[in-house]
C-alpha cells in the first residue's frame, strides 16, 4: 500500500496481508467451490483476534478508522466474504459505542469477539425512511413491541445481536439492539447474493419482540441519524474492500505478464500491455486515495459523509472496471479457474449494491455539490442533539419533571446509596461554583460526588470518588457539572436512572450518556437551578 503509513500501521499491513494470502485466500477458494462452510469465516478471524481490532476499549483495541481500513483492505485481498463480515460487525459495534452508555451493551460488545453483529435496516419494500414498515409500539410497562420484516441482513443467521431500525406511529425513528435468541425474532430464510454466495445474509421477522427500555440505542427520534452514521461508515469499508479487490487483481496481472511470453519477449514488455496496466494502476490509486481520505476525515472528526460516499461510488465503479479490463488484458485464461478473476468480477458487481445503487449515491454527492442538502454535519463525535438540550428558561420544568422538591433520605457525603447526586469535575473548581453546588445539593437532598482531580481538595475525600478507582453509584438522578466524561468515570455512574450533564463544550463525551444536556457554564446552570427552586 503506497500510502503514508506509520511504522505501526506498516507492520499491521504486512501482518494482515501475509495472513490474508496464506490463510484466507486458500479458504476462500474452497468456499467458492462449496468445500467450506461460510460459518467458518468469522472463526478464522477470531483465531487471529481480528474482531478486537475494531472494538472500542475495554472490549477491544480501539483502533482508529484508518487502521480498520488497512485491516479490511488486506483481508479483502484474500476473502471479500471475510472482509464484509468483519466490516459489518465493526460498523454495528461503532454504533453501539457512539450512541449508548458504556455499560448498556457491554454483553453485546463482548460477544462480538466470537460472533459477528448485524444491522437490520432494509425491508422488503426498500431501505429508505418511507419504506420502513417495522413498527415500534410503546407498551404500558415501558417496553416496546416490534413487528416487521427485515431483509438483506448482512451476518443474518450468525449474528449475536441485531441493530433494528423501526418507527413509531408518530413517525419517530428508533434503533433497538435485539439479541439473536430473543423471543419473537425469527430467521425467515437465508439470502444468497449473486457474486457473494458465501456471505452470510438473511431475512428476519420480528413478531411482537418485546424490547426493554435499555435496549433502545440512542434516544427516541434519533434512529435516522444513527442510520446515516452507519451507512457512511459502511461506505468507507466498501471503498476499502474495493481497493482490496483492485490490489489482488493488479497482483495477478503483474505476476501473469512477467511469466508469459508474447512473441520473443515477455508479455509485460509489450507497450500496449503497459498502457493498459497504467490505466488499471491509476484507477486503483484513485480508489486508495479516496478511501484513505474518508477514513482520515473520520479520525480527524471532520464531516465525512460525502467523502465516504465518494469512496464507495468510485470503489464500486473502478473495482469492477479493473477486473473486467484485466480479464481482457490476460485473455482466455481469465475465464478459467486457474485465475480467480471470474469470482472477483462477481464480487465487485455485488459489492456495488450493498450500500445502495450507484445512481442513488451519485445523486447524494451531486446534491451536496450543488448546495441542495440541509442535513447536519456528520462527524465521529456528534454534538449533543438539540432534542436533549435544556436552557436556563426550562430549568423550572427540569425541577418539576425530576421531582427535585420532594424530600428524599440522604446521608451527605455518602454516595453509594444516595437517591440524588451532584457530581463535580474540573469545570467546577471555582470557589463560588463549589459554594453554589453545595447549596443546590442541600436544597434537593443530594450527595456530592467528585472526579479524581477534586479528591485533592480539603473538602472532598476518596469516599466521594466515582469511577473505576472509586464507587459505582445507582441514583435516581445524577447531575454532572464540569465533567468531560472520561471512560473511567462514566463506568461508575452508568447505573443512574437519569443523567443531566453541564458542560460548555457541545461535543463533550459526557453528553453521549446523558438524557439531558445543558451546554453552558456551571455558574449559569447553578444560578438558574437555584432560581427555579426558589
Amino acid at each position: 500500500m503506497k500510502l503514508q503509513l506509520t511504522p505501526e500501521q506498516q507492520a499491521l499491513w504486512q501482518q494482515l496481508t501475509k495472513f490474508s494470502q496464506e490463510k484466507l485466500a486458500p479458504f476462500d477458494a474452497q468456499l467458492a467451490q462449496g468445500q467450506q462452510a461460510s460459518t467458518e469465516i468469522y472463526q478464522l478471524l477470531v483465531n487471529e483476534d481480528l474482531p478486537e481490532l475494531g472494538l472500542a476499549k475495554p472490549f477491544g483495541l480501539g483502533a482508529s478508522l484508518t487502521e480498520q481500513v488497512i485491516a479490511i483492505t488486506a483481508i479483502a485481498q484474500g476473502s471479500v466474504s471475510a472482509a464484509l463480515t468483519l466490516a459489518g460487525t465493526w460498523v454495528a459495534a461503532t454504533a453501539l459505542t457512539l450512541y449508548s452508555q458504556p455499560a448498556q451493551f457491554a454483553e453485546t460488545l463482548q460477544a462480538a469477539k466470537a460472533q459477528p453483529l448485524a444491522l437490520a435496516v432494509t425491508e422488503p419494500d426498500g431501505g429508505g425512511h418511507d419504506a420502513i414498515q417495522c413498527s415500534a409500539s410503546k407498551q404500558a410497562d415501558d417496553r416496546w413491541s416490534l413487528v416487521g420484516d427485515k431483509t438483506f441482513v448482512l451476518n443474518g443467521g450468525q449474528a449475536a445481536a441485531y441493530i433494528v431500525l423501526a418507527k413509531t406511529l408518530r413517525e419517530n425513528s428508533l434503533q433497538f439492539v435485539i439479541p439473536a435468541d430473543q423471543t419473537g425474532l425469527r430467521l425467515l430464510a437465508p439470502v444468497s447474493l449473486a457474486g457473494l454466495p458465501a456471505v452470510p445474509m438473511a431475512t428476519l421477522r420480528l413478531n411482537g419482540v418485546q424490547a426493554e427500555k435499555n435496549q433502545l440505542l440512542g434516544y427516541q427520534g434519533q434512529g435516522l441519524t444513527i442510520a446515516r452514521h452507519i451507512n457512511a461508515l459502511a461506505r468507507i469499508f466498501i471503498g476499502a474492500i474495493s481497493v482490496g479487490i483492485g490490489q489482488r487483481t493488479m497482483a495477478i496481472v503483474k505476476r501473469y505478464t512477467r511469466e508469459r511470453t508474447l512473441g520473443k519477449g515477455l508479455l509485460n514488455a509489450d507497450t500496449s500491455i503497459q498502457q493498459q496496466a497504467g490505466i488499471l494502476a491509476t484507477k486503483l490509486r484513485v480508489n486508495e486515495l479516496l478511501t484513505w481520505d474518508a477514513a482520515r476525515q473520520v479520525d480527524q472528526k471532520q464531516d465525512f459523509e460525502v467523502a465516504a460516499t465518494m469512496a464507495a461510488v468510485t470503489g464500486s465503479e473502478h473495482s469492477g472496471a479493473i477486473v473486467q479490463q484485466a480479464s481482457q488484458l490476460l485473455g482466455g485464461i481469465a475465464a478459467t479457474t486457474a485465475l480467480p478473476l471470474t469470482q472477483l468480477a462477481g464480487e465487485a458487481q455485488a459489492l456495488s449494491l450493498v450500500t445502495g445503487t450507484l445512481t442513488q449515491l451519485q445523486r447524494q454527492i451531486g446534491q451536496q455539490a450543488l448546495g441542495l442538502t440541509h442535513t447536519e454535519p456528520l462527524t465521529a463525535d456528534q454534538p449533543v442533539a438539540v432534542a436533549k438540550r435544556i436552557q436556563v428558561s426550562s430549568l423550572h420544568r427540569v425541577v418539576k419533571d425530576l421531582r427535585l422538591t420532594e424530600e428524599v433520605p440522604v446521608n451527605v457525603g455518602s454516595i453509594k446509596n444516595a437517591k440524588r447526586i451532584i457530581a463535580l469535575g474540573q469545570g467546577a473548581l471555582e470557589p463560588a461554583t463549589l459554594l453554589q453546588a453545595q447549596q443546590l445539593a442541600k436544597w434537593i437532598g443530594a450527595a456530592i460526588a467528585v472526579t479524581q482531580p477534586l479528591t485533592k481538595l480539603e473538602q472532598f475525600s476518596l469516599e466521594q470518588l466515582i469511577g473505576i478507582d472509586g464507587a459505582t453509584v445507582t441514583p435516581e438522578v445524577i447531575i454532572n457539572i464540569g465533567i468531560s466524561g472520561a471512560e473511567q468515570y462514566v463506568l461508575g455512574m452508568a447505573g443512574a436512572q437519569h443523567i443531566l450533564s453541564v458542560n460548555p463544550d457541545e461535543k463533550a463525551p459526557i453528553f453521549k450518556v446523558s438524557q439531558q444536556a445543558f451546554v453552558g457554564t456551571a455558574t449559569d446552570f447553578l444560578t438558574g437551578m437555584i432560581a427555579a427552586l426558589n
